[in-house]
């Protein structure tokens, strides 16, 4: 072989060995990456509150840092301070613990997220730069939040609200007093804040955050109560014992009631449901026609009165209704119908101050009185117009029992109404405003005459006296209701509502439909 040869040869074999030693090292550094990668437990390097779990199994790692920890967490103690008084809780009180499942878990995952390349980057690079992993405190939140609760019950005062009271034509006021409560969500999230920084210590102290409660109504506000702003009264029969006694109990119900800036009063809501068990008395309703007796019976000249009441105070209504047919206390237009559950009469306090009502019977008298703070000289009249006078309709009815030409009145019946509500502001004598309050509809009721169509012998009938039929006008009640409403001159008071003092229509409670009417 020459020396070419051999120089071949010579090359040849050393790019052999060389690709030997490349292959080995490829195979071997495959191995450890494979071994790297797929091995079955935590990482060396990787640390749980500066204790070493590399090498170990997350089961292991769990027993090896519980067995180092857990005196600290069962052994400590919260202290909740508010001022002077201090509330104990053990930390196995609120099942506190380390989560170590889930520091074990974490510590498992390092060196195990991203590709290949990446994986044994950061592996590789735990031996210089090693890995601790925080353990995070928990706690049950049920046993912590009956602890909060057993502290809020001790420390926690309620807001009073300055009342007031008319004694003797004076008021009378008591002054308010200031709460205070525990704010519970935010004690939790200071004591989490306070278990990430001291976590290992023993002992933990709380300022408690206690806020102060205002009252809604304080004595300054209501002494801005002075003023008469509207009064208005209506008359009943306190010979009628049941109707009397739910007037006494509705009237007891709004009497004392203060109402704050832009509040809404609701008369069922203040009043309640008109139960036997909260002393309401059956009187007199009347339901498809019939007079019947009725639960809450009167209830409405309760609401009407308040309703005139407030009219002459000027203050907003809300909701109002009129009754079917009208009223015997107040003039048509003028009536506020309630049933509950059904029907309510609401106002509002539209002042920049807080109003009293006053609610009390006198005699055979329903007053109502609302007081506040006037900021004008303003005068108040309300007065109704009789729009339609609607003639109440005939029927005719024969009855074969009664003699031919003999007639009787079955149903008297009664006109409907078409009534305007106008309320007439005024100021140093001149009309500033007029205002439509309500359209009011009261229906008519039927007119029935029963006519005999019996007829007798003819060698009888000269025998028999025919009764004259009860002459009955339709119309009549109508022109006496609609007199015109005047205002006596002598012993009235400025902002009293104009009356029809000649009506004299006895109506109490209507039943229409599925409600009642608690007139």
């Amino acid at each position: 072989m020459d020396s070419k040869g051999k120089e071949q040869e010579k090359n040849l074999n050393a790019s052999m060995g060389l690709i030997i030693v490349l292959l080995s090292f490829l195979i071997f550094t495959t191995a450890i990456g494979f071994f790297f990668l797929y091995k079955d437990t935590i990482y060396d390097g990787v640390m749980i509150e500066n204790l070493d779990v590399g090498g170990l199994s997350t089961t292991q790692a769990q027993k090896k840092i519980k067995t180092h920890f857990d005196d600290l967490s069962v052994n400590g103690e919260i202290h909740f301070k508010y001022g002077d008084q201090v509330f104990h809780a053990k930390n196995n009180e609120i099942g506190y613990a380390f989560d170590y499942m889930n520091a074990a878990n974490e510590a498992y995952k390092i060196g195990r997220e991203g590709n290949h390349f990446e994986r044994l980057q950061k592996i590789l690079s735990l031996y210089t730069k090693p890995e601790n992993i925080s353990l995070s405190a928990i706690y049950e939140h049920e046993k912590l939040d009956a602890i909060i609760y057993n502290i809020q019950k001790k420390i926690n005062q309620k807001a009073k609200e300055a009342m007031i009271t008319r004694k003797n034509g004076e008021f009378i006021i008591t002054d308010e007093k200031i709460g205070q409560q525990l704010n519970a969500n935010q004690t939790k999230i200071l004591l989490e804040e306070e278990l990430t920084k001291n976590k290992f210590e023993n002992e933990i102290t709380i300022e408690l955050p206690v806020e102060t409660v205002s009252p809604k109504i304080t004595s300054e506000s209501l002494s801005t109560i002075h003023d008469l702003m509207g009064e208005y009264t209506t008359r009943f029969n306190i010979n009628r014992k049941g109707r009397t006694q739910n007037l006494r109990l509705a009237a007891s119900k709004i009497n004392g009631i203060v109402l704050m800036p832009m509040e809404t009063f609701s008369f069922n809501k203040v009043v309640g449901p008109r139960t036997k068990e909260s002393g309401y008395k059956d009187a007199p309703i009347i339901f498809k026609g019939e007079v019947v007796p009725g639960l809450g019976g009167g209830v409405c000249q309760v609401s009407s009165t308040l309703y005139n009441a407030i009219l002459l105070s000027n203050l907003e209504v809300v909701e109002r209704y009129n009754h079917t047919l009208p009223s015997s206390y107040v003039a048509k237009g003028m009536d506020a119908t309630v049933s509950y559950g059904v029907l309510d009469f609401k106002f509002k306090n539209i002042m920049n101050t807080p109003i009293y009502i006053e609610s009390y019977m006198k005699s055979n008298i329903m007053i109502v009185k609302i007081y506040g703070r006037k900021i004008d000289n303003k005068k108040i009249r309300v007065i109704t117009e009789q729009n339609q006078i609607v003639k109440r309709p005939l029927e005719i009815k024969y009855d074969a029992n009664l003699l031919e030409g003999q007639e009787r009145i079955d149903q008297k019946g009664r006109d409907g109404y078409r009534v305007t509500t106008y309320r007439l502001i005024y100021e140093n004598g001149k009309l500033l405003e007029k205002q439509q309050i309500s359209k009011d509809y009261y229906k008519p009721q039927k007119q029935i005459i029963i006519k005999g169509t019996k007829k007798l012998p003819i060698s009888n009938r000269d025998d028999i006296e025919v009764p004259p039929t009860e002459e009955v006008q339709v119309g009549e009640e109508s022109n006496r209701a609609s007199q015109e409403i005047q205002v006596e001159e002598n012993n009235i008071e400025p902002q009293e509502i104009e009356q029809n003092v000649t009506e004299t229509i006895e109506y109490t409670e209507e039943m229409d439909g599925p409600f009642q009417e608690e007139n």
